[in-house]
């Protein structure tokens, strides 16, 4: 038999499988791909993050897939992203609640991330002076172990503040302080346990 008489029904059905799966997520019903934060303006990636809130959450006519999560995280890694416009994605990630590990641990590497511009005075403002750290308390208890994960090996006062921060308002400044303490009394590393005291001291012992 010609090699290439036997090869072609195999590509027809390789093929034929791959157009499916491309169909399939063409047909899909969510959204994968959030604003393009890259290369819209500050005021345009503004527009469509208030849009996206609007009818994500809002209005909800619009539904999103894993993926769209997944994306959002992977745009605000890149380091050519302008600072303005990564607060509007850090933004976005946090009001849609994401409890997956990765979002999380996007968050917690920008927790001292500032933001330099705010809504008008007339408007509510969404975010504060941290926008990562908010961010981190709205999504609640699946930011609580990455955060305390962190705490041993953060030696930036700033950064270990704001971390202690989203441990007490997730958890309550008591049940926060007895995980920081639980850490302590498990930790054998000296530079890993001077992180942690220095931690405790956030809560005033």
């Amino acid at each position: 038999m010609n090699k290439y008489v036997a090869y072609c029904p195999i590509l027809l059905i390789t093929t034929a499988l791959g157009l499916g799966a491309q169909n399939l997520g063409a047909n899909s019903d969510c959204a994968t791909n959030p604003p393009d934060f890259i290369t819209l303006s500050y005021e345009e990636a503004n527009n469509a993050v208030k849009s996206e809130e609007s009818s994500i959450l809002g209005k909800r006519t619009k539904k999103i897939c894993p993926e769209y999560i997944t994306n959002l995280g992977n745009q605000l890694r890149r380091g050519d992203l302008r600072s303005d416009s990564k607060v509007l994605g850090i933004y976005l990630l946090g009001t849609l609640h994401p409890g997956d590990t990765n979002s999380v641990e996007v968050l917690i590497q920008y927790i001292d991330l500032r933001a330099s511009k705010f809504d008008g005075k007339s408007a509510v403002r969404r975010w504060g002076e941290y926008p990562a750290a908010e961010a981190l308390m709205k999504i609640g208890k699946p930011a609580v172990n990455p955060t305390l994960n962190h705490l041993p090996d953060e030696g930036g006062k700033i950064r270990r503040h704001l971390m202690c921060d989203v441990l007490k308002k997730v958890l309550g400044v008591n049940a926060a302080q007895d995980e920081v303490r639980r850490g302590l009394f498990e930790e054998s590393g000296l530079t890993r346990r001077a992180n942690l005291e220095l931690a405790l001291a956030e809560f005033g012992r």
